[in-house]
């Protein structure tokens, strides 16, 4: 089961980080396009979170029958206070 706790506080750089690798071995040289939709969709909500969450890595039930299926999987809670927004970030690799 998914719970709360499987949850990890992180600063709003190391998510940055964490998708910047992402994105890097997948697109070398990333259009220019994908990289203003990148900005604008991911990296600036990121910069602008009060508190990041990642998911850390889920073993036994809490893994879907095809959850393994994915080389890369990232998931975010990212926390606007100021916004009063709430969003569920996630980079895969399908």
């Amino acid at each position: 089961m998914v719970t709360p706790d499987v949850y990890d506080s992180i600063s709003p750089e190391k998510g940055a980080e964490i998708l910047r690798e992402w994105v890097d071995p997948l697109w070398r040289d990333v259009p220019p396009e994908l990289e203003a939709a990148l900005q604008q969709e991911v990296f600036n909500p990121l910069a602008a979170a009060d508190r990041v969450y990642y998911l850390s890595e889920l073993e036994g039930e809490a893994i879907h029958d095809w959850g393994r299926v994915h080389d890369y999987f990232h998931e975010f809670v990212l926390i606007d206070r100021s916004a009063g927004r709430i969003t569920l970030l996630v980079a895969a690799d399908d």
